[in-house]
């Protein structure tokens, strides 16, 4: 066999891999991106992580290829949502900001508690929501929590029930505020 031949076969394994891969995991890599950012910037996010995998093909584990597309596209979430930040800091400064418009409509009135829990969520940290959302979105264990973060999965565990605990807290405190404007109705 020929240098040639060989890299022709390497090249069309890769590419095998790499079309497998994006079948099996860009509609969850993508439904992950977009409930953390605009889709504008989830589609900028999904094409970013997708090119790294292909050109860290080597270093993708297998067997949790899924779970590290989810642990780029955090990380570049993070870039995104920095660079955003410092491009409204140089906007600001220059005094260039035009009055600001909703991005989105607001969605009907879904129901009392949906509001609560949405405000709820709100209410906690990043970090806090972070994890609830790979758990009640993702579907994630603690373990693949743990491996999208870069923690142990026993520190993906205290953090999800600290997090879940913060929520009821929250939860909690709302109900009391909003039973109490009832009753004072």
């Amino acid at each position: 066999m020929t240098a040639m031949m060989a890299v022709c076969m390497v090249a069309a394994h890769d590419e095998a891999w790499f079309r497998h891969l994006y079948a099996e995991a860009y509609r969850p890599l993508l439904a992950y991106v977009r409930r953390r950012v605009d889709a504008a910037t989830a589609d900028e996010v999904v094409a970013d992580t997708l090119l790294t995998a292909w050109r860290r093909r080597d270093d993708v584990p297998e067997g949790s290829e899924r779970l590290w597309l989810f642990g780029v596209a955090r990380n570049m979430i993070r870039n995104a949502t920095r660079s955003s930040r410092r491009r409204q800091a140089a906007h600001d400064r220059l005094r260039l900001v035009r009055p600001a418009e909703a991005d989105e409509p607001v969605a009907p009135e879904v129901g009392e508690r949906s509001t609560l829990i949405t405000a709820a969520l709100a209410a906690l940290s990043e970090a806090d929501r972070e994890v609830l959302m790979l758990v009640a979105w993702e579907e994630l264990s603690h373990a693949e929590i743990g491996q999208v973060l870069g923690i142990s999965a026993n520190a993906s565990a205290i953090r999800v029930h600290r997090a879940r605990k913060r929520l009821a807290a929250r939860l909690d405190r709302l109900d009391d505020a909003s039973a109490g404007e009832g009753s004072a109705s």
